[in-house]
């Protein structure tokens, strides 16, 4: 199923309204260069989850082998957005 109908079964489901606080309730994680102390990536929302799934991260290896996984995700996701910013430019 493409991400476009999965979106589009989704909308026609009846969803629960939630409301946050515009301060409080907003979850930012930053990543900051350390000799410049510029904010590189800044991660931000309401409601963040970060889930593991402990039953399969037991040793050093299960952990690098995510965190490679995590920073492939971010790669391809800035490369995206850098493709995007050079294209509107």
């Amino acid at each position: 199923m493409s991400a476009e109908s999965e979106q589009l079964k989704l909308s026609t489901v009846p969803e629960a309204e939630v409301k946050f606080k515009i301060i409080s309730d907003r979850d930012v994680m930053n990543v900051v260069n350390a000799d410049s102390s510029e904010v590189l990536i800044e991660i931000s929302g309401y409601d963040l989850q970060i889930n593991f799934n402990m039953e399969y991260l037991k040793s050093v290896e299960d952990i690098d082998a995510a965190c490679n996984g995590v920073a492939q995700l971010f790669r391809d996701t800035i490369m995206d957005k850098l493709l995007e910013y050079r294209k509107q430019k």
